[in-house]
């Protein structure tokens, strides 16, 4: 099985760029911008990648913004991420970042913003990966905030692929921000939203009345609600779940009990993806192992998940025509070998 899911073509829609930080790497950012951790050696960094609580975990990931100082740094980051989807069959990826992060540090939007776009031009020289860049506003910070991120944002809209809302859930509903996204969609940009990870299905039905949104990220507590799960399933909203990130954030307590194995059964547009890997331990591939060793999901269902990914992703139809082309030559040899 770990064979099918190795050569299975994969595409990502939910991940946060500063994610894929690996301690090797903030170690380096850390001594090349002279930033102090409050680590003795690299060993006691890795170990802190063992967090234990919600709390470590962000404090981890702020470390990790905290050595980006740079476009250049941000460029190094998203290519050794792109290159480990290169190693992993991972053909498109559409990450989440913010500028907020940076900009309230001094930093100009631009070090994010084109730091990324390079790396990702980079990628798609050198092992033909497309996709780009989904810049979220952190909801928790206000919708002042976010109207002043996307005066700046806008400037750079044919560089990015959409809007998200992101960061802390409860009590910032999708509601708070509904005229701010009613003038991102006027200007053609998708919009997404995390939504139904700690918050209850009300945050769901928030994101797609009052966001529209073009797809949900997490979603996982829509089984709450059998009306929304009856909109989903005849809607095909894509929902972006992240099952390795649910039991390391103690969302669902062991895989075991994750949803996505209902989620699907029931003929929701399920994706699986990896949220924020190397503080996870998981990148996709070790997701969808995960899920098949201990979620009940089968290889048949991985490799709809994967096709699920394709149409949910916002790359252009001539490159959803190739990456689906390539799942529906692939199918046969892929599951017959199982």
């Amino acid at each position: 099985m770990h064979s099918f899911i190795q050569q299975l073509p994969k595409v990502e829609l939910h991940m946060h760029i500063e994610g894929s930080m690996e301690p090797e790497m903030l170690w380096w950012l850390a001594d090349k911008n002279d930033v102090s951790l409050p680590y003795q050696d690299i060993q006691a960094l890795k170990a802190a990648y063992q967090f234990k609580d919600l709390t470590e975990f962000v404090n981890l990931y702020i470390q990790g913004t905290e050595v980006i100082q740079s476009a250049e740094n941000f460029y190094t980051l998203t290519l050794a991420y792109l290159e480990k989807c290169k190693e992993q069959n991972i053909h498109h990826s559409e990450v989440f970042c913010d500028i907020r992060t940076y900009t309230d540090r001094g930093y100009p939007a631009e070090i994010v913003l084109e730091g990324i776009a390079a790396g990702f031009k980079k990628g798609k020289e050198l092992w033909d990966i497309t996709g780009g860049m989904i810049p979220c506003f952190i909801r928790h910070l206000g919708v002042d905030a976010a109207i002043q991120d996307w005066q700046i944002l806008k400037q750079f809209k044919d560089d990015i692929l959409g809007i998200g809302l992101a960061a802390i859930e409860v009590p910032y509903p999708p509601s708070m921000f509904t005229d701010l996204f009613n003038e991102i969609r006027e200007t053609g940009l998708k919009v997404v939203a995390h939504a139904g990870e700690e918050g209850d299905a009300d945050y769901i039905w928030s994101a797609i009345n009052d966001l529209k949104v073009d797809r949900i990220d997490h979603g996982i507590r829509c089984l709450d609600d059998p009306k929304l799960v009856d909109y989903l399933l005849d809607h095909q909203i894509p929902l972006t779940v992240c099952p390795c990130s649910n039991t390391s954030l103690h969302v669902v307590e062991h895989l075991s009990e994750h949803p996505i194995k209902t989620m699907l059964d029931a003929g929701l547009n399920v994706t699986i993806n990896s949220d924020d890997p190397a503080h996870f331990g998981a990148y996709l591939e070790e997701n969808m192992v995960a899920v098949y060793e201990h979620a009940g999901i089968t290889g048949n269902d991985l490799w709809q998940m994967s096709r699920n990914a394709v149409n949910a992703s916002f790359a252009d139809v001539f490159r959803k025509q190739q990456l689906d082309a390539l799942l529906l030559s692939e199918r046969f040899n892929l599951l017959s070998s199982v």
